[in-house]
């Protein structure tokens, strides 16, 4: 069935819908200023009421449960479904895993802009592990890595943590952001243990919204943006939407620039409310001037007999480097319902990335031609990298009893085929570079020397995977099990060596998961499960022996609260993850900050806890709190340095909370305001105690006035200001090496002003 805001519920969940508090009402209509730069419209066509039949002998009313569907729109705050985490459309309360949904409705009233930052405030995910930097998404999930993992619709981006061309979606064409945590093989294949992030796109939706936007920063710099949506026939047989947004923002690095252009067009056909098929597009093209992100130890981390490097210090040139990438993904959507028992599904998506780098930047090894200075070595680096991705996945769904039973059985069979296409260099010893930056009085306008390619691979990945899942219901008991099999081939060739080499990796893997739920009246749901994961290793080491693939297991039980009276959710879960054959950055590879080298490390485990809780205390207040406690450790490794320690990038402790306030006696207005902690960690391999990255605090605040409270000539129309790191906070996210550009700078104060107009 097409996800049309209403969705299929179970008989042990109509009475939380039936008394579930207020709806939060459509708050994402917003206002917004048409400037000159980008926005156009196009008026969306009118659906027509259609006429009931005269003679019709009895005539029911119409009951209509808002904001419930699994992908969204979400109305506030609080999501209660989610198709991600089970690919089935089930309710949050009774999936036996811990899922954190960041809504529409939350990115906006945070001022989210990215990805990373719409995850700021969810438990387990550290958003910001190398900085700031406007080209990716940079986070790891219960101390693992996600760069070059993420999903987007239920389906993966096929990407490789050595390939410069990995995209990152712009989170405005954004429905929501999932977090399923711990591992998610069973559904998904090859996945990163700590968990999976997946993006759900805006969709065609049958009542007719439009909004044009605007944005500014305190930086400088102009965003447009628009989003229309609505039926495009009378019948409401056709409903379209088209997304686009251009910026060209300043950041809080001198010269840089963060310039886009994205646009998202889709389509869906709904001849009847059990057939829909949605055809859908994505074109990004990024141009920005980007000063790449190495600095060394000594000035932002360790004193500096010259001074403090500045944050807002270029460390390339700006006029003569390039980073350009280019981004795009045609897919469909496709689900018919044959009766009340089988539903079918298949989703499809092809997308291609190329992206080509050449800059100046500080030496990653040696940032200092002897004792720390004022003068900054700089060497220059060149990446000319693709990657390509085919995913496809055939979904058969059973409802149906079987004695006191109730079932809902998953039939699936799915295949990717990714390339991944890279070409590296920086400069090498006594070849040309560019000269020393003094960042005391910086002189630029030095042209950058062409280096040679020093790593030049191509990775063909094919993964198919056939898997099957029962959720079984008796009285209110849950339970969920499934199991996965997988076919996993990878071939790697190294073009620098003679005769173009190719190794051929190829794995299969059994995984599965087992979870046990019950559903008290009151809203209270314990749970327990166990789940499995693996991932494939793309590449091989410096030898060239093809690494073995990652394996991990977690156990968790928690407990889950909806209130039935009110609209919320709080969720607590304890869980241990533990992971075999791990990889680790080799410790001689001589490009640290993004090494190409790794070596496979072992085991690792971290058991911790989870508390999050979103809560619409009343119409004017809403609340969203969370915390997270990691107690990490490296069982087993090659490096005996790590033996026994930590993990890295793991804070042991994280805090979060964020509170919505609308007061009665200032109609229109909606003030927010939320603080963000994490305790200190460690990034660098050797584990030096002058490299720890100290704990931080961070302020936030927001705003949003609704012209409409005014005067209903301005209904529509809304202002937004918000503020990340209030209080300026300077603070280093990572130090790989006390030599080298190895450190970079947290995010500093953001002011950003959203104009949007709504109708």
């Amino acid at each position: 069935m097409r996800d049309t805001g209403v969705s299929r519920v179970s008989g042990m969940e109509r009475a939380d819908w039936a008394s579930g508090g207020r709806v939060a009402s459509w708050r994402r209509s917003v206002a917004v200023l048409l400037a000159s730069t980008f926005i156009c419209g196009v008026a969306g066509v009118p659906a027509l009421a259609q006429e009931a039949s005269a003679d019709s002998p009895v005539v029911l009313d119409t009951v209509t449960v808002e904001g419930e569907s699994p992908v969204g729109p979400d109305q506030g705050i609080v999501a209660k479904r989610s198709r991600a985490a089970s690919k089935t459309d089930t309710s949050l309360r009774e999936t036996p895993q811990a899922v954190s949904v960041v809504t529409r409705d939350q990115m906006d009233v945070q001022g989210a802009n990215t990805v990373a930052e719409a995850l700021r405030y969810t438990p387990g995910v550290h958003p910001d592990p190398n900085g700031y930097d406007l080209r990716y998404d940079w986070l790891y999930i219960r101390g693992f890595n996600s760069y070059s993992m993420m999903w987007l619709d239920g389906l993966g981006m096929f990407g490789d943590p050595s390939n410069y061309a990995t995209p990152s979606i712009n989170s405005y064409a954004l429905e929501r952001v999932e977090v399923i945590k711990g591992p998610a093989s069973v559904l998904y294949g090859r996945t990163v243990p700590g968990g999976l992030v997946n993006m759900v796109g805006k969709r065609p939706q049958t009542t007719a919204h439009r909004e044009a936007s605007i944005q500014t920063s305190g930086f400088g710099g102009i965003q447009g943006a628009v989003d229309m949506t609505g039926p495009l026939t009378e019948d409401g047989d056709w409903s379209y939407r088209f997304i686009g947004l251009a910026k060209n923002m300043h950041g809080q690095i001198d010269h840089e620039r963060d310039r886009q252009v994205m646009l998202a067009p889709s389509l869906t056909w709904s001849p009847d409310t059990d057939t829909s098929l949605t055809l859908y597009g994505y074109y990004q093209h990024d141009r920005p001037i980007f000063s790449p992100r190495f600095y060394p130890a000594a000035g932002t981390l360790l004193p500096n007999p010259a001074g403090e490097i500045p944050r807002d210090l270029f460390l390339g040139e700006p006029d003569s480097g390039s980073f350009k990438r280019d981004y795009y993904h045609l897919g469909y959507e496709f689900e018919h319902a044959f009766d009340d028992t089988w539903t079918a599904r298949q989703n499809l998506r092809y997308g291609r990335s190329d992206q080509y780098m050449h800059l100046a930047l500080v030496n990653p090894a040696f940032a200092f031609d002897g004792a720390p200075s004022g003068e900054l070595s700089r060497v220059a680096a060149v990446s000319d990298d693709r990657l390509t991705s085919f995913s496809v996945d055939n979904q058969a769904e059973a409802r149906f009893r079987t004695g006191a039973l109730d079932h809902t059985v998953l039939f699936g069979l799915d295949y990717m085929h990714g390339v991944s296409d890279t070409n590296f260099g920086n400069s090498a010893f006594g070849d040309p570079v560019p000269p020393p930056l003094d960042f005391r009085d910086p002189v630029y306008g030095y042209p950058v020397p062409m280096p040679a390619y020093q790593n030049s691979g191509l990775q063909k990945l094919d993964q198919t995977g056939l898997y099957v899942q029962d959720q079984v219901r008796y009285d209110r008991w849950v339970g969920t099990f499934g199991l996965r099999y997988d076919l996993s081939s990878i071939d790697s060739t190294n073009r620098m060596k003679p005769g173009n080499p190719t190794v051929a990796t190829k794995d299969e893997e059994l995984t599965g998961r087992v979870g046990l739920a019950y559903l008290f009246d009151n809203g209270l749901t314990p749970y327990a499960s166990y789940s499995t994961a693996f991932l494939p290793n793309l590449g091989t080491d410096k030898d060239g022996n093809p690494f073995k693939a990652q394996t991990a297991e977690q156990f968790e039980v928690g407990v889950k609260y909806e209130p039935v009276d009110a609209r919320g959710m709080i969720a607590l879960s304890l869980y241990q993850l533990t992971l075999e054959n791990a990889l680790i950055p080799d410790p001689d590879d001589p490009r640290p900050t993004r090494p190409t080298n790794y070596v496979q490390g072992g085991k690792q485990r971290v058991r911790g806890v989870e508390i999050e809780g979103r809560y619409e205390l009343t119409p004017q207040l809403d609340i969203l709190a969370a915390y997270a406690y990691s107690d990490s450790e490296v069982l087993t490794t090659n490096n005996p340095v790590s033996l026994g320690r930590e993990m890295l990038r793991l804070p042991e402790h994280q805090g979060m909370l964020w509170v919505t306030y609308r007061p009665d006696f200032v109609p229109g207005l909606s003030v927010g305001a939320g603080v963000r902690a994490m305790s200190s960690y460690q990034t660098d391999s050797t584990y030096l105690d002058e490299l720890r990255i100290p704990a931080r605090t961070l302020v936030d605040i927001g705003a949003e006035y609704d012209f409409g409270a005014l005067d209903k000539e301005f209904e529509g129309t809304k202002l937004r200001v918000n503020v990340t790191n209030l209080f300026d906070k300077k603070y280093v996210t990572h130090c790989l090496n006390n030599t080298g550009g190895s450190c970079n700078y947290g995010a500093g104060r953001a002011i950003t002003a959203n104009l949007k107009y709504t109708w």
